[in-house]
């Protein structure tokens, strides 16, 4: 049911992750929130961390930004919880630069360890979700997210980011109990958004992650960061009126309105520009005709008009993580490359999202791409 409450949406414009910057534009967008006294947990969206500046992760001088702020707002305690996918929290820390600067900020950096079945929201598809306790220790919950394309959820923002807080083994059975519905997993992210509710929801968009994300696409100047105490209500706008997703190309924003769960916005600050993202492929779950066809045609038809993961073998580092990461197992290593199993292949991506190399992209179908120039001919 959709809160009646009315959700401010923060912007302040950011062309850089200069120090000084950074320091304005925070404390524009948190101006409203109170830290004085409260225990503070910050979820960073932190995917891995290769190169300077890489967009897969928040960036570190955001972060920082923000611990300062909240230090110098009276906050008692600054933690930073998370659970990334490949590499172990501290390494990140390290590969960022900062972990001399948290400590001087009295900010202490673990992973999530404690882990609870959650009984779900009553309006929730998914009664029962593990994850991890700790924020319950804190009185703010702050949701850090990257503006980040997704070849899974078509973007990844502040919904999409409390995904971390389940376990990492957790995360690939998931994948494997969901598989190709993408709306499912969707709804599922979405339980887990109403579960735990961060007070306060920053999403990076300084610079923004395009085409093959959301481990490996390029850079995109967005120029702004914005915050808001409602994850959905963050999303909402942003797909909306500055990224303009296509409400049939995010599954997140697909489910919350049929669910009724979107909630009333108002924007406070100047908007920024429109940043027109190139979107990965489409990934449909389901082709149109599987509810009309039986099963071994709907598979067959699968094989033909779904996207699926390709790899460049001339940027393999035959490294064998994307096997390794791949729930349902239909990626093996054979003479020191991996190869597909398209058969079984739930189109996750997790592949993709890890290959520290980016020789992993989404492929759109022959056929699906016929269809597509014809339907511009004829329409």
């Amino acid at each position: 049911m959709t809160d009646s409450k009315l959700h401010k949406v923060f912007f302040a414009k950011c062309r850089s992750y200069a120090d000084a910057e950074l320091d304005a534009a925070v404390s524009e967008i948190l101006a409203d929130f109170d830290f004085s006294g409260k225990k503070v947990m910050i979820k960073p969206n932190w995917l891995s961390y290769r190169f300077d500046g890489d967009p897969s992760s928040v960036n570190p001088r955001l972060l920082c930004a923000i611990a300062r702020y909240a230090r110098a707002h009276g906050a008692s305690r600054i933690s930073v919880r998370e659970n990334p996918g490949t590499q172990q929290i501290d390494t990140i820390c390290n590969a960022m630069g900062i972990s001399n600067e948290l400590d001087e900020l009295g900010v202490d950096v673990a992973p999530f360890r404690r882990y609870e079945v959650r009984e779900s929201a009553t309006d929730s598809n998914f009664r029962r979700i593990e994850l991890a306790s700790e924020h319950r220790d804190y009185d703010v919950v702050l949701n850090l997210a990257r503006a980040k394309t997704h070849c899974m959820m078509t973007i990844t923002l502040a919904v999409k980011n409390l995904f971390g807080m389940v376990r990492s083994v957790e995360r690939i059975a998931w994948h494997m109990a969901i598989g190709r519905d993408y709306r499912r997993f969707a709804d599922m992210l979405l339980d887990i958004y109403l579960s735990v509710r961060p007070q306060i929801n920053i999403v990076d968009a300084v610079v923004c992650m395009e085409g093959n994300g959301p481990g490996n696409g390029t850079q995109k100047e967005g120029g702004f960061i914005v915050a808001g105490d409602d994850a959905l209500a963050v999303d909402s706008v942003l797909c909306d009126r500055i990224f303009r997703i296509p409400e049939e190309l995010s599954p997140v924003m697909q489910q919350a309105r049929r669910r009724n769960l979107v909630p009333r916005t108002e924007c406070v600050g100047e908007l920024p520009d429109a940043v027109d993202l190139e979107l990965p492929p489409v990934s449909e779950d389901e082709t149109p005709f599987d509810r009309h066809l039986p099963r071994f045609v709907q598979d067959f038809l699968r094989r033909r008009l779904l996207n699926y993961p390709v790899m460049d073998k001339s940027k393999c580092l035959g490294c064998g993580l994307c096997a390794r990461m791949c729930p349902p197992k239909s990626l093996k290593m054979k003479d020191g490359r991996p190869k597909f199993d398209l058969d079984t292949c739930i189109r996750c991506y997790c592949c993709q999202e890890h290959c520290p190399a980016g020789a992993i992209t989404a492929k759109r179908p022959l056929l699906l791409k016929i269809g597509a120039v014809l339907e511009k001919l004829f329409h």
